[in-house]
């Protein structure tokens, strides 16, 4: 199974999302900070970092830039999560080194797959 970092400044998103990947056997860590989260992702070197597109302070956009700029996370998966589903977003998402791209509200009943799927 994987590791995860969940990073969203919505709680109740980050439960839910850590529920579901818990469940499926995944370990989770998560923070509702982009700021705070920086030196614990590049602490734990998670096989995937799931960031929501829209935050207070810093955004997923320059979370994803960021954490692209440290050698030691090219192997980790950077999925960006956000209400915006068209195409403009997704393109923004990986020139900012997005892996892959989900949408929210996310299925309960597919999250997983939608993940695996985004990962491989």
């Amino acid at each position: 199974m994987s590791s995860f970092y969940l990073v969203d400044d919505d709680q109740d998103m980050i439960d839910l999302a850590t529920v579901l990947l818990e469940t499926a056997g995944h370990t989770v860590s998560s923070n509702i900070s982009a700021i705070l989260a920086i030196s614990e992702i590049l602490s734990l070197k998670p096989d995937c970092v799931i960031v929501d597109f829209q935050m207070s302070a810093m955004d997923g956009m320059e979370l994803c830039r960021e954490l692209r700029k440290h050698d030691k996370l090219e192997n980790t998966k950077l999925l960006m999560l956000s209400g915006r589903g068209d195409e403009h977003w997704q393109n923004m998402a990986k020139e900012a080194g997005a892996s892959g791209y989900l949408t929210k509200p996310i299925d309960p009943g597919t999250f997983i797959d939608d993940v695996e799927q985004a990962i491989q």
